[in-house]
């Protein structure tokens, strides 16, 4: 996947994959939680942040999710790619026929399950069914340097063959933890991203960096973003490995079992924090709000315009607008304290999965 900016916009973003590899398997009549999903794919341990391009970390991965998600359950599976849309549609009605299941990157930044065909046209289904021509196709199919992964500009399919083996619940989850530590521990940097414990340690240093150096509305607006779909990812990950750690218990006991539920306990905590930071945290509306008071105070003070502002519902601002700045000062300086606590809990649930591993691997012995 390109790092520039363009790409970013129009590719999937790993959680939508893991959704739409979730409809996949149900209409396979393959009935796994989309929690167990994330937790086996590593979204549900996920963070990235990059101060610099703030949308970056949303579509960044440490390695691809799909294919975690197939090597985990025993799926057979394999990345496609061609460089001509003919080459790639022939292929993709072949896959087809084959009874194979395709997910391919459209235009709205989401794959589709390819469900079925007739020489003329192919049938997607994301939760509803659409059906394109060769044409319509070609406009909606987005050429891509990778899909999910490193690789040559061109259009990408991800194929899932068939399950020819289960392995086991227990293992599975053992894997999960050891990715999760990779996810949260390492201080590798991808794409200029870092991840996981450092991730969060950027961000609140980001947010210190522009509240100590009185940095413009702009910087406040950028970091503001966060407050959106990031968070938002963020907090669907964290909800996920609750879910997943509640799911996979019945395979522990003893002394893992107690490190699991202790591992529970901190993404619980985790949970709640980010809950928390949704209304704490400075957010877009709030800071564009502060750059429309600065702008048009005097303007504002005309009696028909507070009229109108009043039937607009648009916020009443006092005459010195500073008072939004401080505002936002105050609203970090929360968030930040939140986020320390946050990390706090992040790292204490990891560590516990990391134990649950330990004693795993001393009982195999």
């Amino acid at each position: 996947m390109s790092s520039d900016t363009e790409s970013l916009a129009i590719a999937p973003k790993p959680d939508d994959s893991i959704h739409i590899i979730h409809e996949a398997l149900r209409h396979r009549k393959e009935e796994i939680p989309l929690s167990y999903l994330m937790g086996v794919s590593g979204e549900a341990f996920r963070f990235f942040y990059n101060r610099q391009q703030l949308k970056k970390g949303m579509h960044t991965t440490f390695y691809n999710p799909l294919r975690a998600v197939s090597k985990a359950l025993g799926f057979e599976h394999e990345m496609i790619y061609d460089d001509t849309f003919q080459a790639a549609w022939d292929r993709l009605q072949n896959n087809v026929q084959l009874g194979k299941t395709a997910l391919i990157p459209l235009s709205d930044g989401c794959s589709f399950l390819i469900e079925n065909d007739n020489p003329n046209t192919v049938v997607c289904q994301n939760g509803h069914r659409h059906e394109f021509s060769f044409d319509q196709l070609r406009e909606k199919w987005q050429k891509l340097e990778g899909l999910l992964e490193m690789g040559l500009h061109g259009y990408y399919q991800f194929v899932l063959g068939n399950r020819p083996h289960h392995p086991k619940e227990r293992e599975m989850a053992l894997g999960t933890f050891r990715s999760a530590s990779k996810l949260m521990k390492s201080r590798r940097k991808i794409k200029g991203c870092t991840m996981g414990i450092s991730a969060y340690e950027e961000l609140i240093s980001h947010m210190q960096r522009i509240i100590d150096q009185q940095q413009d509305i702009e910087k406040r607006y950028e970091i503001a973003k966060w407050n959106k779909k990031l968070l938002l990812q963020c907090l669907e990950g964290r909800r996920a490995a609750v879910s997943y750690i509640e799911i996979v218990r019945k395979d522990f006991e003893g002394e893992e079992l107690e490190h699991l539920e202790r591992a529970a306990f901190a993404y619980r905590n985790v949970v709640k924090l980010l809950e928390s930071l949704q209304t704490i945290f400075p957010s877009p509306k709030t800071v564009s709000a502060e750059t429309y008071s600065n702008s048009t105070i005097d303007y504002l003070e005309n009696s028909q315009l507070t009229e109108q502002r009043f039937i607009l519902k648009i916020p009443v601002f006092g005459k010195n607008w500073q008072t939004q700045a401080k505002q936002f000062k105050l609203s970090c300086k929360a968030s930040i304290k939140l986020l320390k606590k946050l990390v706090k809990f992040e790292f204490e649930g990891v560590s516990a999965l990391e134990d649950v591993v330990r004693v795993g691997e001393k009982l195999k012995m």
